[in-house]
């Protein structure tokens, strides 16, 4: 099965000596102190977070117009030092293999992730600061299909531009979302040009309106499947990928694991699960607190009427166990529920069969 080629910890890159940090302060020893106050609060490279320009105005009684002009001037000077400095020829070199390694492009979040390998925001500041600098580094805003990422100036969009488009295709008419290696193979049929596994992964993870879902299936960013948004959504993915009725309080608990919320702060409440699932009709009650999907065969009502619907449907007497194999289909009940429901509400007319009462 494929997998998400940008996002593995195992491809991250571990940068020992010299880390971006260390290189970007070698370089603010060569320009005025406010210039590297400025550039660091921007990128958030020497304060917690990154900082607007409006907010770093303020902060030295300057006008936005003249932030941006510090900035742009810190920002060419590091242009031209890169181009001279050894001293700083690691920063481009890692940026410039890294984005190789892809095709040439990635995914601007994903960059980052690979070449920080989570040190901290300001290892992530630092590099950003680079990123803007490096001469041979073409930052791409957010557009119809891609998302916002970085690429060399020898990288093309146009095949990045059909992978997408061919796997869309494949999405659209497959209508639901699918295994890495099924997509590759269905969309390698739409792709005028031969292309491998991984190649057609780097290009789908730098591209706009497809991703990968938690269980690693891929599809449609917009769908409930993808990127489910309410807590409904949440438990139908949850019960459809693992295929069978399960308890409320564990629907909740595998939505907090599996990552369904997004925030890893956010606690599902299982009592809130049980009343959301009650009252929507792809849900159904099973069991005590136990859901399964009516999509299953799966149907509402109590194990009377679901006895009444077998007879029915059958059309002639049944025996106590055909009726038992059929209820413990569709309702996780003991047998014994079964059995005092058809001693109850049903007429038995021979030893051990029964048919519905007249």
């Amino acid at each position: 099965m494929a997998k998400s080629v940008a996002t593995k910890k195992s491809e991250k890159v571990h940068v020992s000596e010299p880390s971006f940090s260390v290189l970007l302060e070698h370089f603010f020893q060569g320009i005025p102190e406010r210039s590297r106050e400025i550039l660091g609060a921007r990128y958030g490279f020497t304060t917690d977070a990154p900082q607007t320009l409006e907010e770093i105005g303020k902060l030295y009684g300057i006008t936005r117009e003249r932030v941006r002009q510090v900035i742009s001037s810190a920002l060419g000077q590091l242009t031209k030092a890169l181009e001279k400095s050894t001293d700083l020829e690691p920063a481009g070199r890692l940026v410039e293999a890294a984005l190789k390694k892809h095709n040439g492009l990635m995914r601007a979040d994903h960059l980052v992730s690979h070449l920080t390998a989570e040190q901290g925001k300001k290892e992530e500041g630092a590099l950003l600061v680079f990123l803007d600098a490096l001469n041979n580094i073409i930052p791409e805003k957010p557009g119809e299909h891609t998302e916002r990422l970085y690429r060399l100036k020898s990288a093309s969009l146009d095949k990045l531009e059909a992978v997408k488009q061919a796997a869309e295709q494949v999405l659209a008419d497959a209508r639901e979302v699918l295994p890495g290696e099924d997509l590759y193979q269905r969309s390698q049929e739409k792709i005028e040009f031969p292309i491998t596994e991984e190649d057609f992964f780097h290009y789908l993870s730098a591209a706009r309106g497809i991703r990968q879902n938690v269980y690693s299936k891929w599809g449609l960013d917009h769908w409930n499947d993808v990127r489910p948004r309410g807590t409904r959504e949440k438990a139908y993915l949850v019960l459809k990928t693992i295929g069978k009725p399960l308890h409320f309080r564990e629907i909740a608990k595998l939505i907090d694991e599996h990552g369904l919320h997004g925030k890893k702060s956010k606690k599902s409440h299982p009592q809130t699960v049980h009343n959301e699932l009650i009252k929507d009709d792809r849900f159904v009650l099973v069991g005590r607190g136990m859901y399964a999907l009516a999509d299953w065969g799966y149907k509402r009502g109590t194990v009377k009427d679901v006895i009444r619907e077998i007879l029915t449907r059958a059309g002639e007497p049944m025996t106590k166990d055909a009726i038992v194999d059929e209820v413990l289909k569709v309702r996780q009940v003991k047998k014994s529920t079964i059995i005092i429901n058809l001693n109850s509400f049903f007429t038995r007319v021979g030893r051990n069969t029964y048919t519905l009462k007249k």
